[in-house]
């Protein structure tokens, strides 16, 4: 029997229908992904955008009803390269089919090839031999074959042949697909679309399909070992009531790095890009928008693990842990942002917002900014992606005190149970020294300790670890809640400096205060040199807001006393400063032996 229209209820199965196909082959995808940078990813991306679409569709008689919900849905989910240019593709049919009630095969291709238009039109820079190509190619079939059928069915199959022809293609339009051999993953994701499209019209039979979470698989691909990124975080922004018209905000943006996709309208849109820089792309939207959500994941560091690992147990921490980036990276220590909410919108802790804007960003405030834990959610994705590639994993945390970190992971683990050998580790610490317990357990991967060995090591080094910091004002204490308005009114006018520290179980306490910077540095020299005299010191690290003359200075300073040179100095996570301020520094030991 023929069909000779879609309303909003046949729209919706044939979607469903089109997922369903994608899910199935989200694995093939992954293997094949090598454009436009070898993440492994585009069939997850895919799966999981077109997932928030089943989500949230509205299954409706009217067209305009289906597509709209569909097309907020596709926008609100999108991720990666390929969900983001497959959201515009539905939101172009979204804007282009207002008012019919129904879709024959004429006003079907017409609307189609707006849709494509719509879609080439949020690529900053498109590439031929992709996505885009396969359905440039499908919709100028579309408008051949109109002519001669009003069947959706011969419509669609005879279309399908067009686009798998324009899917072979695709390898020898862009040379890394003809080196790895290999077509174009996001174009394989829509023809696979189409072809469930296809199937739903043939048999009428609709899928039961589940919603689900789609986790990285631990899938093949097909790129050489060697490939270079070029632009490391693959950065994704949510935004809603945008000011700047679209044409101004690609030639901005552009600036920072490729693959920059803009998806949406004014009232919301997505934004895409591959960049070295997440905080000042985010800096730049936040000029113009309310961020509604914010991702970046590390392209680098998912190469890295499947090609250059470095060991079989994977080390993970939080952005609290304060280390070099360089150390991070040579180490493959894998690390969990915090989140810092400032003026209702999330942040990223180091990675959508950092030292260099930081300050002014809590300035500028106009309430002061607070930190919550990561969602467990983006923990289990962590885990889950990391269990796919290690043997087992050690994650130390910050002070469970201090932060619900600590808890959040345990829960995380609990949820995923897949098996894989996991370890939560409570440093009840922060900062530099979490710091320089995380260099320690990285240390003892090196050397092929085995994974309880480790654990139990860190678990003993941990007590012997401890920071100092002096705080320069308590302006920030107070602003955080912290210190009372009073008591902070009274130390400002006493010139009062405090040394805040850990106790054995994590909690921040006042250790210690004087009257000025240098009587407070005297302090802390001194504190240092006992820990030197009764249990000798490993290691030490320096830490500031900030404040890097004054961490120069107490280089020198301890460079003296000890004989060493500090691990590091390095400036703190946003979140710590959101209390210790700007000017504060801190010093952190090891000590050789254990205090009593």
């Amino acid at each position: 029997m023929k069909i000779k229209y879609l309303n909003g209820e046949r729209l919706y199965y044939a979607f469903i229908s089109g997922a369903k196909e994608v899910i199935e082959n989200r694995k093939e995808l992954n293997k094949i992904n090598v454009f436009p940078v070898p993440d492994g990813d585009t069939g997850t991306n895919l799966s999981r955008t077109m997932n928030m679409v089943m989500e949230n569709v509205i299954a409706d008689k009217s067209i305009n009803t289906t597509l709209n919900s569909m097309g907020d849905a596709a926008l609100k989910g999108a991720i990666g390269n390929s969900g983001i240019i497959f959201a515009q593709f539905i939101n172009g049919l979204k804007i282009n089919i207002k008012t019919e009630n129904r879709l024959n095969v004429n006003n079907f291709a017409k609307s189609i090839k707006k849709a494509v238009d719509y879609t080439y039109q949020a690529i900053s820079e498109p590439v031929e031999g992709t996505m885009l190509t396969v359905m440039k190619d499908w919709s100028k079939s579309l408008e051949e074959i109109k002519a001669k059928t009003d069947d959706f069915e011969e419509l669609m199959s005879e279309s399908l042949k067009y686009a798998k022809i324009s899917l072979d293609e695709t390898k020898d339009k862009l040379e890394v697909l003809k080196r790895a051999h290999v077509v174009d993953s996001g174009a394989q994701g829509f023809v696979y679309f189409l072809s469930g499209i296809l199937e739903f019209i043939k048999t009428g039979r609709i899928h039961d399909i589940q919603s689900y979470e789609i986790i990285l698989e631990n899938e093949e691909t097909a790129l050489t070992q060697g490939d270079e990124i070029d632009y490391r975080y693959c950065t994704e922004a949510y935004i809603e009531n945008v000011t700047k018209e679209i044409p101004n905000i690609k030639k901005i943006l552009k600036k920072m790095g490729d693959s920059l996709i803009i998806a949406g309208s004014l009232e919301k849109m997505r934004i895409h890009i591959h960049t070295n820089n997440p905080a000042e792309f985010f800096a730049e939207v936040n000029n113009y928008s309310d961020i509604i959500d914010q991702k970046v994941d590390d392209m680098l560091i998912q190469y890295n693990i499947k090609y250059n690992r470095v060991a079989d147990i994977a080390l993970v921490t939080d952005s609290i842990a304060d280390l070099p980036k360089k150390y991070i990276d040579e180490n493959q220590i894998h690390v969990i942002p915090i989140n810092l909410i400032i003026d209702e919108t999330k942040y990223l802790d180091k990675i959508t917002v950092n030292s260099d804007n930081f300050y002014d960003l809590v300035d500028q405030a106009q309430e002061y900014p607070t930190s919550a834990q990561p969602s467990i959610k983006t923990v289990e994705d962590k885990l889950s992606f990391l269990e796919d590639h290690y043997d087992s994993i050690i994650v130390i945390t910050v002070s469970s005190k201090l932060s619900g970190t600590y808890e959040t992971v345990k829960s995380a683990v609990k949820n995923i149970n897949n098996g894989t050998k996991i370890s939560v580790i409570d440093s009840k610490l922060d900062s530099g020294a979490q710091g320089l317990v995380i260099m320690e357990a990285a240390e003892k991967i090196r050397e092929g300790k085995e994974h309880e060995e480790i654990v139990d090591y860190v678990e003993e080094i941990k007590k012997n670890t401890y920071i100092y910091v002096s705080v320069d004002n308590f302006d920030y204490m107070v602003r955080g809640g912290r210190v009372s308005p009073l008591k902070g009114k009274l130390g400002s006018l006493l010139n009062l400096k405090p040394i805040v520290s850990l106790d054995k179980e994590g909690n921040g306490i006042a250790f210690d205060k004087a009257f000025s910077k240098r009587g407070i540095t005297k302090k802390i020299k001194n504190i240092i040199e006992e820990h030197q005299k009764t249990s000798g010191i490993k290691k030490y690290s320096i830490v500031h807001g900030d404040g890097i003359n004054r961490a120069e200075r107490y280089k020198d300073i301890f460079i003296q006393l000890l004989g060493e040179q500090p691990e590091f100095i390095e400036e703190i996570s946003p979140v710590i400063g959101l209390s210790a301020g700007r000017n504060s520094v801190a010093i952190s030991v090891m000590t050789e032996n254990k205090e009593e």
